[in-house]
């Protein structure tokens, strides 16, 4: 396939997407996700690897999501609990026996130490809290197989058929009922993810609510006011703040089991990077069981020993809020400016406890692929990458890691991958096994 192809069915995919962002009513239109249209390749037997790890690491966060509500957690030092700003200690919790049923994962491919050419996976974050990447998959599955449909059949890759009527099985199971009423509440139009929540919507058959457009009954249940229908389960999709801030009485009716909610307050607990730490030890303690995967070395500031490393050593890595989302709350001080740096440090010393640090990883790359139309010809680019993986839990014992990843690409030069810092998103091709 030579430039002239690639642009031309590169354009054809871009223009399917505007298309269904018209339909569904989203303005602009003429604006979608930036996506590189090379996938991103993972054999069958790393895949099993990957599989494998990430439903024994989520069977874990979920055992001490239980614990912790129960107030029986002994991994987590208290100090850690009672600092983060993603546990209200005064509301009630009620996480039920599925806490999470959705998790996307952060992984990155590194060189082995003293081993060159071969690699192993490192999980970077893990997302407990509204995590973005399945309706990307989704769309991105439905372009890229067309830009390189021989290919695609070629190498079998594995199909991703059904993944949004599954997401809604799933979510939906939160609620005892045989049939309930989901809503996905949003913040509206002017959201980045309000793409996302429109599709959720029509394709899981659910209520599209924004804060002001639902509120609780006398019996304190949830209504869609315009309707008239009482909603059993929320699936909350809220940038700024929390829908239970603005709506009196919610957080003790989702507490007492008049509705269900499939991120419940105070689950974002699992989101904290102050958290992220004492995952092997879950998986150790609740699952007696050694980590299929490994976390990047990190350093938490609330640890007097550690930060005084880190604070010694600021210029060389990379700090993180531990309540950040979306590469807000990120320094990678290598590649920063020396007042950028500064700046960086004194909002840290302000609060050391609300930071954890991770040393550098050199993590692998992947193509970015362009054309040059004047001179008829390709443009490649290799830029940093990751993978962010997604699970489902229909029930306490069931992990179903989706066969897939949105992969997210940074901008040349930079190790940072999220889309809102400049980086692009690519399909991820799971192959079957022979």
């Amino acid at each position: 396939m030579g430039p002239e192809e690639w642009r031309r069915r590169v354009h054809r995919a871009q223009r399917g997407r505007r298309e269904q962002q018209r339909e569904l009513g989203v303005v602009p239109d003429d604006e979608i996700h930036p996506t590189d249209y090379v996938p991103r390749i993972l054999p069958a037997g790393d895949w099993a690897v990957l599989e494998r790890g990430l439903a024994q690491r989520m069977l874990a966060i979920n055992e001490w999501l239980r614990r912790l509500e129960a107030g029986k957690d002994e991994v987590v030092p208290q100090e850690v609990i009672e600092s983060s700003t993603l546990f209200d200690a005064s509301i009630p919790t009620r996480f039920g026996d599925v806490p999470n049923r959705q998790m996307g994962f952060d992984i990155v491919t590194v060189e082995r130490s003293g081993r060159p050419g071969e690699w192993e996976y490192l999980v970077i974050e893990d997302n407990a809290k509204m995590p973005v990447g399945i309706e990307p998959m989704n769309i991105l599955r439905a372009g890229t197989p067309d830009v390189l449909s021989e290919s695609y059949e070629a190498l079998r890759v594995r199909p991703l058929d059904g993944l949004m009527e599954r997401l809604g099985e799933v979510v939906r199971s939160a609620s005892p009922k045989p049939d309930p009423t989901l809503a996905i509440l949003s913040t509206g139009p002017h959201d980045q993810y309000y793409l996302d929540h429109k599709i959720f919507a029509s394709e899981l058959g659910a209520i599209l609510a924004e804060r002001h457009e639902v509120e609780l009954d006398r019996d304190g249940r949830l209504v869609h006011r315009k309707s008239g229908q009482r909603i059993d389960v929320i699936y909350e999709r809220i940038e700024d703040g929390r829908i239970y801030d603005d709506i009196k009485g919610l957080i003790e009716s989702q507490a007492s089991g008049l509705i269900d909610a499939v991120f419940a307050p105070n689950l974002g607990v699992a989101d904290d990077k102050g958290v992220y730490p004492f995952i092997p030890e879950m998986i150790r303690t609740y699952l007696g069981e050694e980590p299929v995967l490994d976390n990047v070395e990190t350093y938490s500031l609330a640890v007097q020993d550690d930060r005084r490393y880190v604070m010694d050593h600021f210029d060389e890595l990379v700090v993180k809020s531990r309540s950040g989302w979306g590469g807000k709350g990120v320094l990678i001080a290598p590649e920063e400016t020396r007042e950028d740096v500064e700046e960086f440090r004194k909002q840290v010393e302000d609060n050391p406890v609300e930071y954890v640090a991770q040393e550098t990883i050199d993590f692998s790359t992947h193509v970015l692929c362009e054309t040059d139309e004047a001179n008829d010809s390709f443009v490649l680019r290799d830029a940093h990458a990751d993978y962010r993986i997604h699970a489902l839990a229909p029930d306490a014992q069931t992990i179903e890691v989706i066969p897939g990843a949105m992969t997210r690409v940074a901008a040349p030069g930079s190790k940072l991958v999220n889309i809102s810092s400049g980086g692009k998103m690519k399909d991820t091709w799971v192959l079957r096994g022979t």
